[in-house]
């Protein structure tokens, strides 16, 4: 008989859940649709494809339709008005290891890395309004305008400035980094930062 939650005593961290059942398939997601992506793309359909792929055609897809230890789900549709709450973009929950929310930010024009930052972006971690009962957070930068390496630079730039502790650059996978704040609660949040690059050469 198949054990429901065979993954409880493999792995070692929820640092490897995340890393394998998070940013893995959201990396090879990333794959399947950059073809797909333009300078006008609007931020909501790539995060709805991102999900639709992660949840049909990655690694995890079968937790999530099989064994059901998976769950993703993404923000509501554009149509919602100013009433709805503010939810993160993307949001998985592992069963009996953790919840994970992501926000993401497009980078498309001169000012929006500093809203990557902003109240509305990295801003809803450190403020608790994101995540005030887990230690970890995720921040997806869709680059469709500009020089990945100066997007990445600038960015780490303004990261620096928000309550940050510590800092991770290189953590396995190209155009990422991990950070470390302080937030006004009884526990930092440790946020890890993919830049997904989808300006067309």
């Amino acid at each position: 008989m198949e054990m429901l939650y065979p993954f409880t005593s493999i792995l070692k961290s929820k640092e490897e859940a995340i890393e394998e059942w998070i940013l893995t398939p959201l990396i090879e997601t990333y794959g399947i649709i950059k073809k797909d992506i333009y300078s006008n793309t609007r931020e909501n359909k790539i995060t709805w494809m991102l999900a639709y792929n992660v949840k049909h055609k990655s690694s995890i897809s079968k937790k999530i339709y099989k064994q059901h230890i998976i769950d993703v789900s993404c923000r509501p549709k554009e149509d919602s008005d100013e009433n709805t709450p503010n939810e993160p973009d993307i949001k998985f929950f592992i069963s009996h290891i953790c919840a994970f929310w992501i926000e993401a930010k497009r980078i498309y024009e001169n000012g929006t890395v500093s809203d990557y930052c902003g109240e509305s972006g990295l801003g809803r971690f450190l403020s608790g309004y994101y995540s005030a009962k887990e230690d970890y957070g995720g921040m997806i930068a869709y680059i469709q305008e500009g020089r990945i390496s100066e997007v990445q630079k600038n960015i780490i730039e303004e990261v620096n400035k928000c309550a940050y502790m510590k800092m991770k650059e290189n953590i396995g996978v190209d155009n990422s980094f991990f950070s470390t704040h302080k937030r006004n609660l009884n526990r930092g949040i440790k946020i890890y930062h993919l830049l997904f690059d989808f300006v067309q050469h």
